[in-house]
């Protein structure tokens, strides 16, 4: 559900509710009253022929039925109904705007990153050397599906766990992005990859070149995470070397 219908939702039911409570707060409806039967008996007409004193009449009778006042019970029962309906309104509410704050984005702030950036495995940079040279090689689709197939082994060799709802190909971006590499090539090469696999129109050498461009960036990015790394280890091991 949408954010404005949401909103919808909640001022009609807070509509409804407060029609409910004025209803159960007000007077009976007349639909619960015996409307009020009057019955008039016309008089009989005089004789004519007998004299003035013989002349009897019947009086007019007017029979008027007193208004029905619905029974307590009724009445109870009735108010009980519309409570009741009031109750469902709000609970009705009462979860959609709980369902409404578990959609908003839970962020967590953290004084200090608690991720480390792994070291590169070995054979990760080494396999994508490796498809650098089988790009250069062979027709270009067949070139660019067998160097993204050989990326997927090298990220499936670093250990990290795919997802249930993963392709093999988003696992290897994924795989791939933990270091800092450039995520613009990165998601180029397997759009190249797709188109490859699943086109049926034909790729020439332009394609060909964005591929092996796209790969030289993420090995350069990958060197350079590894030998910072590298760096980093060699200072660490000359300190513990200088320490007591």
């Amino acid at each position: 559900m949408s954010r404005r219908g949401a909103q919808v939702t909640i001022v009609g039911g807070a509509v409804v509710m407060a029609a409910l409570v004025v209803a159960a707060l007000g007077q009976p409806v007349s639909l619960l009253s015996r409307p009020v039967d009057t019955q008039t008996f016309t008089p009989l007409p005089t004789l004519t022929s007998l004299p003035p004193s013989a002349t009897s009449s019947r009086p007019t009778s007017t029979s008027t039925a007193m208004p029905f006042d619905p029974s307590p019970v009724l009445v109870t029962l009735v108010q009980i109904v519309l409570v009741l309906a009031a109750l469902v309104v709000l609970v009705v509410l009462a979860q959609l705007v709980r369902s409404l704050l578990r959609r908003r984005p839970h962020l967590e702030l953290h004084e200090e990153p608690d991720f480390a950036i792994p070291l590169v495995p070995t054979e990760l940079l080494e396999g994508a050397r490796d498809r650098l040279r089988d790009l250069e090689t062979g027709e270009p689709r067949n070139a660019i599906v067998a160097a993204w197939l050989g990326l997927e082994t090298s990220a499936a060799a670093t250990g990290l766990p795919r997802l249930p709802a993963e392709t093999s190909t988003e696992y290897t971006e994924r795989v791939i992005g933990v270091w800092p590499v450039d995520s613009a090539r990165l998601g180029d090469l397997a759009a190249l990859y797709r188109e490859a696999r699943f086109s049926v129109h034909d790729l020439g050498e332009s394609h060909r070149d964005r591929a092996i461009t796209d790969l030289r960036v993420l090995i350069a990015d990958l060197e350079q995470v590894a030998s910072r790394h590298a760096a980093e280890r060699g200072a660490s091991a000359a300190v513990g070397e200088e320490g007591p």
